[in-house]
């Protein structure tokens, strides 16, 4: 029967303790850059993981602020130009939902807050997460659209 020393047998321990070490740490860089290559390198990187938050703002409170300062401002109404002309929120400018692809070069990405109005909430929604998609961080929504700014009483126009 054949000795070993205990000198070789941990020597061999080592080995095979180190040989392992490399091992996982080759796994989790085989990984990591398995993962990265999936993520950046194919279109799964532009799926939202998480929905981005809206930004609601109550009709009256923000009338109140873009009456104090209008200059901090550009209010739209994403709804059709026809029902834009029937009646609109006072101080909004009519760029329709399908028009914002070519006009959003005409509005502020910084200095101002765009306010985004429509019938009920669902369209301006449509248009915050669209400009947003764009790098505009400036954006509010009126909480429940043209409905909610008329059961505020507050002042629309016609034309």
């Amino acid at each position: 029967m054949a000795r070993i020393s205990i000198h070789a047998l941990e020597k061999h321990a080592r080995t095979v303790l180190v040989s392992r070490t490399v091992q996982l740490a080759l796994a989790v860089v085989g990984t990591t850059l398995v993962t990265t290559i999936v993520l950046y390198l194919t279109p799964l990187h532009y799926l939202n993981m998480v929905e981005p938050p809206m930004r609601d703002g109550d009709p009256a409170a923000l009338y109140e602020k873009m009456q104090a300062s209008p200059q901090d401002y550009v209010f739209v109404d994403v709804r059709p130009s026809s029902a834009y002309v029937e009646e609109h929120a006072v101080g909004s400018i009519s760029i329709p939902l399908p028009r914002l692809y070519d006009e959003r070069y005409q509005l502020p990405k910084h200095g101002k807050t765009i306010v985004l109005i429509c019938g009920d909430g669902k369209a301006a929604g449509v248009a915050f997460g669209y400009l947003g998609q764009y790098g505009f961080l400036n954006t509010v929504r009126i909480e429940g659209g043209l409905k909610a700014w008329l059961e505020a009483q507050l002042p629309t126009e016609k034309g």
